[in-house]
This record gives structure tokens, C-alpha cells and sequence, in this order.
């Protein structure tokens, strides 16, 4: 079919323009064709189903072929993209390997050559001349692009599932909306229509009959229709995040220098993140301090509830009190390793950072954090020790487990926003963020440098400092400055200690 034999000619002609393939080039298409090759359903649930959507209508637009007339067998028509794929990526690796047998380094034959000269002196472009050009200023398709990114951040361990089902539903939301065509040819506009079309998408649009299957822009008109909610600020940034990075990637594998088309491009936040939330009261802290979670409860499922149920083994106990004494993010709390409590110099600390593909750090830079005394106190090393000696747990808080989007803190952020109502210290603008706003207010009030608070903090430095440096402290500097972090008219003597 006409469709699957233009992807074809595509791939060959860029793989003429770039000569045999590389040993990574090898790797990537041997993974691409493993994924493929699993079978027609199992390909399809791997890629997701908002994948299946866009190949499908990229198919039966390209193609011509009336949509509804194969609704019941759409599943055939899947396999047969899939089949089409497959029969691509052989034939282009056939391709190339004849491409290793060509010497490059010889010049053409006197025939051609003359032909050539003859052609171009008469103002003809040859067939042969005129293809290596217009390839070399269209660059390979960006479909086959993202196949190659994934295929090679799967085999290296990159991306969680979710991760990369985030940047599929992303790039294919952009190839739905500017088509699939040579990396080169996009220019600023296609972003910026992006970018138009993302601040109106409604959100959840699959989830509504209003919405349900239709193309963005339908989809958009529609829910300004219905009144329906768009998708947030913080999503619109993250998908032109994703599209960047692609770029990026692609960047560094061309010859040809990819222009950065999505940046500067993020929408600016109408209000400062401290705006957003507010920190906790000191009576709030005093009411969350003094509730049956660290008093004693009636079980963990009644932990609002008094009662003598020690909660000093669990997670519910102990991330209220390492927000309120690390000013860390929740989710970098909650995946913590047993070998990220550590020490160094007498000084313990937790050693905040990326690892395995399911630790992420909103900034990317890893950093050490002195654990504050009265943590000490309380007995956050003796149950950091007691998980240690724990058969099979490799994680501080073992019972917490990734939520659909990849987070280890998405259920204990929902848990701790309604312990918080149950006990009557919830505000709108309250939430277990607020410890890392009220951290902040402490190191102003201890007198902690600023640069000192960023870096406990893990914010990127401002002016100079950001400049210039590693960006970092050593650890007896840091301890000083954690010691001066206090909570006035806080009292933790009623809090239970591990034993």
C-alpha cells in the first residue's frame, strides 16, 4: 500500500543520506523490531492506547481510506500497521547493510560524473543530485525519531513505563496536530500552535463523552462549548518539557544541527509558588503534633482516632516529621533507600537523589541533608535501623508503592490532606507542601544563609552563586545551619519515640 511504501522510501532515503548504520543505530533497530515482533496485542498494550489512536488516524488520513467502513476491524488494521513496521525496519537494515559494502571514499565514475556537470549546466536537477539535498535539509521523520528514543531509553533503563507512556501521548498529540514530517522541516509556529492548542485542551478529555476521540482541535471547541477545565499550567510546561528533550536527543544524534524550537516556550506561573500554599500555623503544627498519629491511636486505620496503637514503625508517623525538619519534597521522602540514610564524618544525613529509574529529583541534582537532632531524638535512626535489619526491604517506608504516575507520594498526599481534615487542621491552601514553605521561614528565622537554605532545600542558586561553584556545601556547614532551624512554641514531647 501506498501509505507503508512512502514510510518505506523516507527510511531509505535518510538512511542513504547518512550511510551504514552505526553499532548503536544497529542496537536501537534490533530493539524496536523485538517490540514490534511481540505480538499484535501485546505491542499495542506496551505503546498504550492513545498510541493506537494516533496511528490510527495518522493511517486512515495518509491512506484515504474511509474510517468507518473498518470500525469492526480495527484490530486487523493495527496488526497491519504493525506488520508494516516490521517489513520496514527489515527492509531498511537490509538497506544499510548493502550501504557497508559501498566504498564512499571513491570518487564517481567519469560517466556520472559527466552526466551530472552536463545536467546541472543546462539548470536540470538529476534525480540523483537533487534526493541528497532535499534529504540533507528535511532530516529523518519525527515518528521514526521517537521509535528511536524509546527503543533506546527502554534498553538503558531511562524511563519508567509511565514515564514513557508520558512522552508518547505527548509527541503523538503533536504529530496528530503538525503532522509527521522530516525533523528539519518544523518551525517556531508549529510550536507555538502547539502550545495554542495545549492551554485549551480540556483535561481528562477521553474520560468525557464530550470529548472522547475526538482530534485536539474538535476537542478543544468542544469543551469551550461544555465549560469544561482545561489542563494546568504545570502539565501545558511539562508536555513542551517533553517535546524540548526529544529535540534535544535528536540534536545530538544528526549531523545536522536540530534548532531548538520549543524554547524558550513555557507559560510563566501567574502566581509565585509561596502564593500557592501557605505554611502551617503554629497552632496547626501544635493541633498535627499533638493528634493520635503521634500520641498514640486506635489502629492505623482508625489513626485519627486516641488510642494506644504505636504508629513510630510507619510512614504516616515519620513524613510529617522529616517534612517538618528537611523542608524536602514529599516524593523525595517517600523513595527513600536504606542506603540513602547514611553518615558521614560522625554527622548523619540523607543523601536525597536519582537511582534506579523510580527516584526522581525534581531538579536533577543530588544533595545531602543533615538529619536535624530533634529527628535524632524523636528516633528516626533506631527505626531506620530496625528496616535495615528487615528481611527483603530495600526502601525506607517498604509499604509505599509507585502510583500511576510514577510518584511514591501520590497516596500518602492524598492520606495526610484528609488526616488533616479529620483532625481540623486542613485550609485550602494547606498541605504537606506547607512543611517545605514553613522550613523555609525557619532558616530565615535561624538566620540561615540563603544559599545555605537552597541548598538544604534543593532549589537551583540565583545571581553568582548559581554561576560559579559546585552549587553545594560541605556537611559540617550544612549541620550548623540545619541546628538553627527551630519551630517556636512547637513542642515534641508528647510525640511517642521509636524504641
Amino acid at each position: 500500500m501506498e501509505y507503508f511504501r512512502s514510510q518505506l522510501d523516507a527510511g531509505k532515503l535518510r538512511r542513504d543520506k547518512l550511510g551504514p548504520f552505526s553499532e548503536q543505530e544497529k542496537e536501537s533497530t534490533r530493539g524496536a523490531l523485538d517490540l514490534l515482533q511481540q505480538g499484535n496485542a501485546e505491542y499495542w498494550k506496551t505503546m498504550g492506547s492513545q498510541f493506537a489512536r494516533d496511528e490510527l488516524n495518522r493511517f486512515f488520513s495518509a491512506s484515504g481510506l474511509p474510517r468507518g467502513d473498518y470500525d469492526a476491524q480495527i484490530p486487523k488494521v493495527l496488526n497491519e500497521i504493525r506488520l508494516g513496521r516490521i517489513g520496514a525496519f527489515k527492509e531498511i537494515a537490509e538497506h544499510g547493510e548493502r550501504l557497508e559494502a559501498y566504498d564512499f571514499s571513491e570518487p564517481r565514475s567519469e560517466p556520472l560524473a559527466a552526466h551530472l556537470a552536463a545536467a546541472h549546466s543546462h539548470g536540470v536537477a538529476s534525480k540523483v543530485g537533487a534526493q541528497e539535498p532535499a534529504q540533507k535539509a528535511q532530516g529523518p521523520l519525527l515518528s521514526q525519531l521517537f521509535s528511536d528514543r524509546e527503543a533506546q531509553a527502554l534498553r538503558a533503563g531511562e524511563w519508567a513505563e509511565t514515564v514513557r507512556k508520558d512522552y508518547a501521548s505527548w509527541v503523538h498529540l503533536f504529530l496528530e496536530l503538525a503532522g509527521d514530517r522530516p525533523i528539519l522541516s518544523y518551525q517556531k509556529t508549529d510550536a507555538r500552535e502547539f502550545k495554542a492548542v495545549l492551554q485549551e485542551l480540556p483535561a481528562n478529555r477521553q474520560k468525557y463523552t464530550e470529548t472522547q476521540n475526538l482530534p485536539p482541535r474538535e476537542a478543544v471547541a468542544a469543551a469551550k462549548r461544555h465549560g469544561l477545565a482545561v489542563i494546568s499550567t504545570n502539565t501545558v510546561n511539562k508536555a513542551l518539557g517533553r517535546l524540548q528533550s526529544l529535540w534535544t536527543w535528536a540534536d545530538k544524534q544528526l549531523d545536522e544541527t536540530v534548532p531548538d524550537i520549543f524554547g524558550p516556550m513555557k507559560v510563566a506561573k501567574k502566581v509565585r509558588a509561596r502564593d500557592e500554599a501557605d505554611p502551617f500555623s503554629k497552632e496547626q503544627l501544635q493541633t498535627i503534633f499533638s493528634s493520635p498519629l503521634f500520641t498514640g491511636c486506635k489502629s492505623e486505620r482508625f489513626r485519627a482516632q486516641p488510642g494506644n496503637t504505636d504508629m513510630t514503625g510507619t510512614s504516616w508517623f515519620w513524613l510529617p516529621l522529616l517534612g517538618l525538619y528537611t523542608g524536602a519534597r514529599l516524593n523525595e521522602l517517600c523513595q527513600l533507600r536504606q542506603e540513602d540514610v547514611d553518615e558521614e564524618d560522625g554527622i548523619p544525613f540523607l543523601h536525597l537523589r536519582e537511582g534506579d529509574d523510580a527516584q526522581r529529583i525534581k531538579t536533577g541534582k543530588a544533595r545531602k541533608v543533615p538529619i536535624h537532632p530533634q529527628l535524632v531524638d524523636v528516633g528516626f535512626l533506631r527505626y531506620a535501623a530496625a528496616v535495615l535489619r528487615a528481611k527483603g526491604a530495600d526502601r525506607v517506608f517498604p509499604t509505599l508503592t509507585q502510583g500511576p504516575n510514577g510518584y511514591f507520594s501520590d497516596r500518602p498526599s492524598k492520606d495526610f490532606s484528609n488526616y488533616l481534615k479529620t483532625i481540623g487542621a486542613k485550609t485550602e491552601k494547606t498541605s504537606f507542601h506547607s512543611f517545605r514553605h514553613g522550613f523555609k521561614d525557619a532558616c530565615r528565622r535561624g538566620r540561615v544563609m540563603p544559599d545555605i537554605a537552597d541548598i538544604l532545600q534543593g532549589h537551583s542558586l540565583h545571581g553568582m552563586a548559581g554561576r560559579y561553584g559546585a552549587g553545594d556545601a560541605p556537611l559540617p556547614v550544612l549541620l550548623e545551619a540545619m541546628e538553627r532551624v527551630s519551630y517556636p512554641n512547637l513542642s515534641l514531647q508528647q510525640v511517642w519515640r521509636h524504641p
